[in-house]
Protein backbone atom coordinates (compact mmCIF):
# COMPACT_ATOMS: atom_id res chain seq x y z
CA UNK A 1 0.00 0.00 0.00
CA UNK A 2 1.98 3.37 -0.79
CA UNK A 3 1.09 6.07 1.32
CA UNK A 4 1.43 10.25 -0.26
CA UNK A 5 0.80 13.31 1.24
CA UNK A 6 -1.39 12.11 4.07
CA UNK A 7 -1.61 14.12 7.30
CA UNK A 8 -2.68 11.89 10.41
CA UNK A 9 -2.75 12.04 14.22
CA UNK A 10 -2.38 15.39 15.06
CA UNK A 11 -2.99 17.11 18.58
CA UNK A 12 -3.61 21.19 18.57
CA UNK A 13 -4.84 23.60 21.38
CA UNK A 14 -6.33 26.27 18.78
CA UNK A 15 -5.84 26.33 15.18
CA UNK A 16 -5.49 29.18 13.00
CA UNK A 17 -3.56 27.32 10.44
CA UNK A 18 -2.77 24.55 7.84
CA UNK A 19 -3.59 21.18 8.69
CA UNK A 20 -3.62 18.71 5.99
CA UNK A 21 -4.35 21.73 3.56
CA UNK A 22 -3.84 23.85 0.48
CA UNK A 23 -1.64 21.06 -0.68
CA UNK A 24 -1.25 19.87 -4.78
CA UNK A 25 -0.59 16.56 -5.55
CA UNK A 26 0.49 15.80 -9.32
CA UNK A 27 0.26 11.76 -9.78
CA UNK A 28 1.06 10.50 -13.33
CA UNK A 29 0.96 6.58 -14.34
CA UNK A 30 -2.34 6.04 -11.70
CA UNK A 31 -2.68 4.92 -7.92
CA UNK A 32 -1.90 1.19 -6.89
CA UNK A 33 -4.36 -0.86 -5.25
CA UNK A 34 -5.33 0.20 -1.76
CA UNK A 35 -3.48 3.08 -2.28
CA UNK A 36 -3.91 6.01 0.06
CA UNK A 37 -3.34 9.69 -1.56
CA UNK A 38 -4.05 13.12 0.43
CA UNK A 39 -6.02 11.80 3.35
CA UNK A 40 -6.49 14.24 6.55
CA UNK A 41 -7.32 11.69 9.96
CA UNK A 42 -7.34 11.34 13.33
CA UNK A 43 -7.01 15.39 13.70
CA UNK A 44 -8.19 17.16 17.58
CA UNK A 45 -8.36 20.56 18.20
CA UNK A 46 -8.83 21.05 21.81
CA UNK A 47 -10.11 24.49 21.44
CA UNK A 48 -10.85 26.54 18.67
CA UNK A 49 -10.75 26.20 14.75
CA UNK A 50 -10.38 29.45 13.85
CA UNK A 51 -11.96 31.39 10.84
CA UNK A 52 -8.36 30.81 9.53
CA UNK A 53 -8.17 27.02 10.22
CA UNK A 54 -8.25 24.34 7.47
CA UNK A 55 -8.24 21.16 8.54
CA UNK A 56 -8.19 18.82 5.34
CA UNK A 57 -9.45 21.99 2.55
CA UNK A 58 -8.52 23.56 -0.41
CA UNK A 59 -6.43 20.89 -1.49
CA UNK A 60 -5.69 19.85 -4.84
CA UNK A 61 -5.34 16.48 -6.85
CA UNK A 62 -4.48 15.40 -10.50
CA UNK A 63 -4.55 12.12 -10.98
CA UNK A 64 -3.48 10.32 -15.02
CA UNK A 65 -3.69 6.42 -15.74
CA UNK A 66 -6.64 6.38 -13.35
CA UNK A 67 -7.57 4.74 -9.90
CA UNK A 68 -7.14 0.73 -8.63
CA UNK A 69 -9.54 -0.64 -6.39
CA UNK A 70 -9.50 0.18 -2.57
CA UNK A 71 -7.41 3.81 -2.99
CA UNK A 72 -8.82 6.25 -1.03
CA UNK A 73 -8.24 10.11 -2.27
CA UNK A 74 -8.43 13.01 -0.65
CA UNK A 75 -10.79 11.77 2.76
CA UNK A 76 -10.96 13.84 5.87
CA UNK A 77 -11.98 11.68 8.94
CA UNK A 78 -12.58 11.52 12.26
CA UNK A 79 -11.70 15.33 13.15
CA UNK A 80 -12.71 17.00 16.51
CA UNK A 81 -13.06 20.09 16.82
CA UNK A 82 -13.90 21.96 19.85
CA UNK A 83 -15.63 25.16 18.51
CA UNK A 84 -15.11 25.40 13.99
CA UNK A 85 -15.60 28.80 12.50
CA UNK A 86 -13.20 27.58 9.99
CA UNK A 87 -12.82 24.92 6.82
CA UNK A 88 -12.36 20.81 7.54
CA UNK A 89 -12.66 18.70 4.22
CA UNK A 90 -14.17 22.07 2.00
CA UNK A 91 -12.94 23.40 -1.73
CA UNK A 92 -11.12 20.58 -2.51
CA UNK A 93 -10.46 19.35 -6.03
CA UNK A 94 -9.68 15.99 -7.50
CA UNK A 95 -9.24 15.37 -11.54
CA UNK A 96 -9.13 12.17 -12.65
CA UNK A 97 -7.75 10.82 -16.06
Amino acid sequence: MSKVANTEKINIDNNAGMVGAKNEVDVKGGLGKNAALGNTTDIKVKGQNTEKGRIGAENSYKIEGGLKAGESVGNTTDVEVGNNSGSIGAGNRINIS
